[in-house]
């Protein structure tokens, strides 16, 4: 992946790069889509931190017991 170096002018809005998001689709987007993308996000952060610690809790067993 190439690197896009830009330069702004925090004095001038004009010089900051236009974003790339649909604004469209942003203004359409219900409260009740973005609990749904809450609570998946939520979901998701579980698993991670589940994931985490089941991957800690391994290398701690492996590292505690006596070699042999």
């Amino acid at each position: 992946m190439s690197t896009t170096r830009v330069r702004i002018d925090p004095a001038d809005p004009a010089t900051l790069p236009a974003g790339r998001i649909d604004g469209a689709k942003v203004d359409r987007t219900t409260e009740v889509e973005i609990a749904l993308q809450q609570r998946e996000d939520d979901a998701e952060e579980m698993q991670d931190a589940a994931r985490y610690a089941r991957r800690v809790r391994r290398r701690l067993s492996a590292a505690t017991r006596p070699a042999g």
